[in-house]
């Protein structure tokens, strides 16, 4: 694989993951499923997230913002789920 197509490859999975976030945060937003307090947690778990990813794109370390990304909507996910648990 080329490096241009390589690169590409990583945009496409950072896209693809960014929108599964928004996803999970435009739905939860939608049917009011987050507190105030609790969307206050997710806004501090992504404003870590994004002061990361300036980060090592800086750094142009794609795969280390990826595996943020990553950390991050498992992190969302977990937390969501938590809520059906109560």
């Amino acid at each position: 694989m080329s490096p241009s197509e390589e690169f590409q490859k990583k945009a496409d999975e950072i896209v693809r993951l960014t929108k599964q976030v928004h996803q999970i945060i435009d739905s939860g937003l939608e049917e009011n499923y987050f507190t105030p307090e609790e969307l206050g947690d997710i806004q501090g778990q992504m404003t870590a997230l994004i002061e990361q990813g300036v980060f090592w794109l800086k750094q142009e370390n794609q795969d280390r913002f990826i595996y943020e990304l990553r950390n991050f909507l498992k992190w969302l996910v977990d937390f969501a789920e938590s809520k059906k648990e109560w």
